[in-house]
């Protein structure tokens, strides 16, 4: 716990932090110049994966009664296989948000930490796919029935970069992920409702705008993940080594 590397996250764990939604937007838009490219290629790579297996999922699965059970599972392999390059792209944001380099191949970087992504992506999967049914057995609107997932997928934002930059096990990147949100919940939800407008905005741009506003997405979340957990190399934190999970952190 006391470590160099959790300096940064302890403190936020146990005195809380602070963070100014103006100024993440204005250094993230400074950050994405020279960095679109990379990232955009890089998100275009994961989108296309999705896509492959997620055509791949309805070819096997077929119809029947059984279809909704197969496609839940089915879609919770893929985001399994999937997860470390959903964390490779969570991790050039916190590369960017440190000025190391970046590029669009990194993120297939990590499958090397397939075993430990792979299991924090199923308990997060399971957890999340019981909003859904609880909000339907009590009779509310699929809006708001899918309101909890979509708070859990922020309270969960940390996890990945949890997993690959501090080395915490799945289970203790998933409750510190939570324990942080919980201490700045409502600035985090904040900051994500901006983004889904500028998302939106971005569509009806028939996409142009996402050139813009998927990188900077990418490149919040690596801002976000430096302020409140720190990142190895600077001066002023916490200095974690990405390569040494061996140091203990009780979450």
């Amino acid at each position: 716990m006391n470590q160099p590397r959790f300096a940064r996250l302890q403190q936020s764990l146990e005195q809380g932090f602070t963070l100014t939604p103006k100024a993440i937007f204005q250094e993230a838009w400074q950050r994405i110049q020279g960095a679109k490219m990379p990232i955009l290629l890089a998100t275009v790579g994961v989108v296309g994966c999705w896509l492959l297996l997620n055509q791949l999922l309805v070819t096997v699965s077929g119809e029947g009664e059984e279809t909704s059970w197969s496609l839940s599972l089915l879609g919770l392999l893929i985001s399994m296989i999937m997860a470390p390059m959903s964390g490779g792209l969570d991790m050039m944001g916190v590369h960017r948000s440190v000025d190391r380099p970046i590029r669009p191949n990194q993120i297939f970087d990590y499958f090397r930490y397939l075993l430990p992504l792979a299991l924090a992506s199923m308990i997060m999967g399971i957890i999340s796919s019981l909003f859904l049914p609880l909000g339907q057995s009590l009779g509310l609107p699929p809006m708001l029935s899918m309101l909890p997932t979509l708070i859990l997928s922020v309270a969960l934002m940390f996890t990945f970069p949890l997993i690959l930059e501090k080395g915490l096990s799945p289970v203790q990147a998933i409750t510190t992920s939570l324990r942080l949100f919980a201490r700045q919940w409502l600035v985090l939800l904040s900051i994500h409702l901006m983004m889904m407008l500028l998302f939106m905005g971005a569509v009806l741009t028939f996409g142009i705008g996402l050139v813009w506003v998927a990188p900077l997405y990418i490149v919040v979340k690596g801002i976000l993940y430096r302020e409140v957990c720190g990142v190895e190399g600077l001066p002023d934190s916490q200095a974690p080594s990405f390569h040494t999970p061996k140091d203990r952190f009780d979450a």
